[in-house]
């Protein structure tokens, strides 16, 4: 497999569109209505809902296209269609508010820039995640359990359809044969050949070469807001945090089964962002309703939960477990029945998808 920076820049520049500058001009609607500060803290906000956001559109629009047996094509024309409305939303909001501040405000992160160690760490941090965000890009990796993934969205792209074509023997496929079924509603792969459409690369060389790049810093993104969270916006300790984080991927292969498995070698797969990104996004945001903040994170959490339908039957089974145990806790917290009837009612989209996997017929 060719090298990551070898390879057309063309479509790399079309990538970085799609999962860059999309998302967070997309996500830019969330900042502004949670009135997120500073302007590190606003454009890795905006990068991760809005992917979140551009994940919940795709299950929105491909489960019904899927299940009525229309084209690829016009699947794409729809979410093509929603984004550019919600981009259109986004211009309007940026029309009518101002941009924020750096994390803890721009004295107290100018303060703190000051500081040697904080750039020390933060530095370090930086060259461990870009290094394993290369490295799948760079070299060639291999992954036994991805042949059919890869073939639904072969079958995609080259006959236009989804779904439609036993990725065995290439027959004509219907919804009760076996584990395929479970893909009407979890339609990631249909969203991969999407993407290959767009950016003109081949599913296999997209999936393998290009798409961890991206993903993987999206997580890191992910994860340097969750040490935030966590560390009142401490510079220095948010760093640390994505080191110890790093090292932990980087050693964290003791089966295929670990997060660092899952992020590091099959990040493209369905379930893999569903546990690398959809799962800490939910403690996220967790973490900030604890706090008693309010209506924004309560609505990213039903964003949330129906990207995590779109991934794998696992976002759609464990978003609602996890959603349980959290409106547990926030209302022991809190003694609010709204709080908790709002966060368990983020479990409906996951609800509905798994009544129409069991019930539904084609």
């Amino acid at each position: 497999m060719k090298g990551f920076w070898c390879m057309n820049l063309k479509p790399v520049l079309v990538l970085s569109l799609m999962f860059v500058l999309a998302p967070m001009w997309i996500g830019t609607i969330w900042t502004e209505l949670l009135c997120t500060r500073g302007r590190v803290s606003r454009a890795l906000h905006a990068w991760v809902f809005g992917f979140a956001t551009m994940l919940a559109a795709g299950q929105i629009v491909f489960v019904p296209m899927v299940a009525l047996g229309r084209k690829l094509s016009e699947a794409q024309a729809v979410w093509e269609f929603c984004m550019e409305l919600l981009a259109a939303a986004a211009f309007v909001l940026l029309l009518v508010k101002r941009g924020g501040q750096l994390f803890a405000g721009e004295k107290d992160c100018a303060e703190r820039g000051k500081q040697v160690f904080p750039i020390i760490f933060g530095v370090l941090a930086a060259v461990l995640i870009f290094l394993q965000a290369y490295i799948p890009a760079r070299y060639e990796h291999s992954d036994d359990d991805d042949a059919r993934f890869i073939a639904e969205a072969v079958s995609a792209v080259v006959h236009d359809s989804m779904y439609q074509d036993s990725p065995i023997d290439a027959d004509f496929m219907y919804w009760d044969v076996g584990e395929v079924r479970k893909d009407l509603t979890s339609p990631w792969a249909m969203f991969l050949a999407m993407q290959s459409n767009i950016c003109g690369l081949a599913p296999a060389v997209l999936a393998h070469s290009y798409l961890p790049f991206f993903l993987i810093l999206l997580c890191y993104g992910l994860y340097a807001l969750i040490g935030a969270e966590l560390f009142g916006g401490d510079c220095e300790k948010t760093a640390l945090f994505l080191i110890f984080l790093s090292v932990i991927h980087l050693f964290g292969y003791t089966s295929t089964h670990t997060l660092a498995s899952m992020l590091l070698l099959r990040i493209w797969q369905g379930k893999a962002v569903c546990a690398s990104f959809v799962l800490p996004l939910l403690f996220y945001l967790f973490c900030r309703l604890i706090k008693g903040r309010g209506t924004g994170e309560t609505a990213l959490l039903y964003v949330t939960a129906a990207g995590g339908c779109m991934l794998s039957g696992i976002g759609i089974v464990t978003s609602p477990i996890v959603l349980m145990i959290y409106g547990i806790v926030d209302f022991c917290c809190h003694r609010k029945w709204q709080r908790l009837l709002a966060v368990w009612g983020a479990a409906l989209p996951c609800a509905v998808f798994l009544g129409y996997y069991l019930f539904g017929f084609r």
